[in-house]
């Protein structure tokens, strides 16, 4: 039973964008009786409104491949640069539409690798959270978890099979976030199958920092860390860090080619970065550049906080992080979980644009080793290192799917 105090929460997260979507969710909802029986054994399976590049996407093709009998329908929106190639794949829908709602309430499983990977996120959190529908969902998750994420609480979804990849996050997950037996399991995710067969460009450098939530989000902290992008501290320290002297001069003597690939929830400040910073790294949208061929191709990272290092540490790739905003980081955004980012075998930490330069330089003069240190922590992490991450999660699925009825 949901709180009237939880209720009314929900019911401020439904915006005015979203009350108009009413009344396609109500039409689709009237029909969807007439679909139960086209519909009783589809997989539904998304990600951002416009993206096919996550786990989403990577389920959705590997089903394609080793269990095409599988019904399975992607839900993207027809304007996305990934339209064609997911359409090149299998069965589409136009992410949104009545179309879409008709499905999501016939579909035997809701899956995505976002939290909010429906028709209209904050009306199927409101009707699902007030026990008004009862959907499947299967969260394969955005990235390797590491940070107390409370919104992923069990108080805060209705997530039927919850998929992690590292052997500490399942820990953490199952002991912390509040979920029964037979909801959280250990997997690896989607895409890390794509990550065992790919070319690294010799002189490619990848610099990708994650989001702060007082840019995109009403919040406390908006006025104390100032919410002005353009005179913010978080533009000024990436701006030091990519106009930095040494690392200019390296770029240039060495013809490397390092990238700048700001987090999606960043991407509308593209403009002003290409516009700020003045600097021999090239600064890219994701409409450019796909962020797993990016991945794949890099030698290195250099982040903040981002999840997605934990891709270049499966792939074995040395990693830098720049953080020099961590107090502001765990007081406004994610508070700390399980993994130290100071103490770890994977990558050290800097605060200051010097020490990431020097850190980058013995990394790059050292030919990208990584240590055995690396190496011994990267299998007590993933105990799954192989291509069949999408089948386990295929069979677990698929093992508990007539207990799961709606």
């Amino acid at each position: 039973m949901i709180s009237i105090k939880y209720f009314f929460h929900r019911v401020q997260d439904v915006k005015l964008s979203d009350i108009i979507q009413i009344i396609p969710m109500s039409v689709g909802w009237l029909i969807s009786p007439v679909y139960k029986k086209r519909y009783k054994h589809v997989w539904l399976i998304c990600e951002e409104k416009k993206e096919a590049r996550d786990n989403g996407f990577c389920f959705f093709k590997r089903m394609n491949e080793i269990e095409p009998d599988q019904k399975c329908i992607y839900a993207i929106d027809k304007k996305s640069v990934d339209y064609n190639k997911v359409k090149s794949i299998g069965t589409i829908i136009q992410y949104g539409s009545i179309k879409h709602w008709i499905a999501y309430f016939c579909c035997e499983y809701n899956i995505s690798s976002q939290k909010g990977g429906k028709p209209n996120a904050p009306l199927c959190a409101f009707i699902e959270l007030n026990n008004w529908y009862n959907a499947n969902n299967v969260f394969l998750q955005h990235g390797v978890i590491i940070n107390n994420l409370r919104w992923l609480y069990a108080d805060r979804s209705r997530i039927k099979y919850f998929f992690t990849s590292a052997l500490p996050e399942y820990e953490y997950v199952s002991k912390n976030f509040g979920y029964g037996k037979g909801t959280v399991w250990l997997t690896g995710m989607p895409r890390f199958d794509g990550l065992h067969e790919y070319t690294v460009k010799e002189n490619r450098i990848l610099i990708m920092p994650s989001w702060r939530s007082w840019f995109n989000e009403k919040s406390s902290m908006q006025g104390e860390l100032n919410s002005d992008f353009i005179n913010s501290n978080y533009l000024m320290e990436w701006k030091k860090l990519l106009e930095n002297k040494k690392f200019n001069n390296i770029i240039k003597r060495n013809n490397l080619e390092v990238l700048f690939y700001p987090h999606r929830n960043m991407q509308s400040h593209i403009n002003v970065f290409r516009s700020e910073i003045n600097t021999h790294v090239k600064i890219v949208s994701w409409e450019e550049y796909d962020i797993q061929d990016l991945l794949k191709t890099s030698q290195m990272m250099i982040t903040d906080y981002s999840s997605v290092f934990f891709d270049m540490v499966y792939m074995k790739k040395p990693i830098i992080f720049y953080q020099f905003d961590i107090d502001d980081f765990r007081k406004a955004h994610y508070s700390e979980g399980y993994f130290d980012y100071s103490n770890n075998p994977f990558g050290h930490t800097f605060t200051e644009d010097v020490g990431v330069i020097d850190e980058f330089e013995r990394i790059y003069y050292n030919g990208f080793k990584i240590s055995e240190e690396y190496l011994k922590a990267h299998k007590l992490f993933f105990p799954y290192y192989d291509k069949d991450n999408s089948k386990r999660i295929y069979n677990i699925i698929k093992k508990y799917a007539k207990d799961d009825v709606k």
